[in-house]
């Protein structure tokens, strides 16, 4: 009877033993199909960015740390994604050794920068959507009321445009004399600029 028994224990510890091996086997082949169709959408997706998305267009602008933001000269529309990729150094007090940073901003935040939950010299960017425009009557000088929208970009960083408008980029900081230093940076967008 015994010897029944440990025939049994032992069969049933085989077939758990295949059906956990199955099921182990089924889930490995579905991760690597899915991570294989995920991964190969991926490389796609930055072979398109790469040539300018096929019907799209490229941009390197150079934005400078001590001159407040800088035009990237092309007008967005709301819901556009466009993808963004900077390198650089800048330093947010010439001559202090260490407030280098790149992109991603130094790890401090202050009241003194646009978006206040993100690193002082970080990159960022702004779209602006002019409403009116009107003349002040003592000075003549122009008066524009504009709707503005902030974002994070960092070092890389897919954003959806929030509005649309003018694209501009600079550093996550309004205290910019000081700083020395420059991110470039390249702007894929998924349509032909004129």
């Amino acid at each position: 009877m015994m010897i029944i028994s440990e025939q049994k224990k032992a069969k049933s510890t085989a077939e758990i033993f295949s059906v956990g091996f199955l099921i182990f086997f089924i889930g490995l082949l579905l991760f690597f199909v899915f991570d294989r169709a995920l991964w190969a959408d991926t490389v796609l997706d930055q072979e398109r960015l790469i040539r300018g998305r096929e019907t799209g267009s490229v941009r390197s602008i150079t934005v400078m740390s001590n001159a407040g933001w800088s035009d990237a000269g092309v007008e967005v529309y709301e819901g556009e994604v466009l993808l963004f990729q900077a390198e650089g150094v800048i330093s947010l007090q010439e001559g202090n050794p260490i407030a280098y940073c790149g992109p991603e901003g130094y790890d401090l935040q202050t009241v003194q920068q646009p978006l206040r939950e993100r690193n002082i010299g970080a990159l960022i960017g702004k779209v602006v959507k002019l409403l009116s425009v009107e003349l002040d009557k003592e000075t003549g000088e122009e008066i524009r009321h504009e709707q503005v929208e902030y974002f994070y970009i960092g070092k890389e960083r897919r954003v959806t445009m929030p509005l649309t408008g003018h694209l501009y980029l600079g550093i996550n900081e309004t205290v910019f004399g000081d700083n020395s230093g420059a991110f470039r940076v390249t702007v894929f967008l998924p349509r032909i600029l004129n």
